[in-house]
């Protein structure tokens, strides 16, 4: 699929492409701006199920897409939950919030209800209105539980947001 951009210098990556052919997501760019932006509605709440979002970076997501599952790469890899979670999230992208591992994506999980309450027990904070939990050694410890439901399909997730400026080096997938 070719993509158009309307922000000059800006390459999208193999997936966002592909995602934008398919519909998954649309090119929400405003006028003047000086990154693409492709965003997606949230899923819906489904009975015995949570929506959590994590924002992240081009190697983390490369991982994810690649393995199936989250890497042990980040200290805290911190998970919001619900609509506060995801505007939670997407301050990393608006600039908002800063954190040294360059966010470009909002990735939503949908997981069992069960799985979530069970991380939110082992640690669980307030941060700017949205509940969080750290999956990394720094935080509640819960990679391998998240990872394992993704593993084993309980858990799926898809990208809901992606800013891609003309100062990043896509990598192909």
């Amino acid at each position: 699929m070719q993509f158009k951009s309307r922000v000059k210098g800006v390459k999208l990556l193999g997936y966002e492409r592909e995602l934008v052919g398919r519909g998954e997501l649309t090119d929400v760019t405003h006028d003047g701006a000086s990154a693409v932006w492709l965003s997606a509605e949230s899923a819906e709440e489904e009975q015995m199920r949570t929506l959590v979002y994590r924002p992240m970076g081009d190697a983390e997501l490369s991982h994810l897409l690649t393995h199936g599952e989250l890497p042990d790469t980040q200290p805290y890899q911190t998970i919001v939950r619900g609509a506060e979670g995801r505007q939670y999230a997407e301050k990393y992208l608006r600039g908002a919030k800063w954190v040294d591992s360059s966010p470009t994506t909002v990735v939503e999980f949908v997981c069992p209800s069960e799985l979530i309450e069970e991380l939110f027990v082992m640690q669980c904070k307030p941060e700017d209105g949205a509940l969080s939990h750290g999956l990394g050694d720094k935080g509640g410890h819960g990679l391998p539980k998240f990872n394992e439901s993704l593993r084993a399909g309980t858990s799926r997730y898809r990208i809901v947001l992606v800013k891609r400026g003309p100062n990043a080096r896509p990598r192909s997938r």
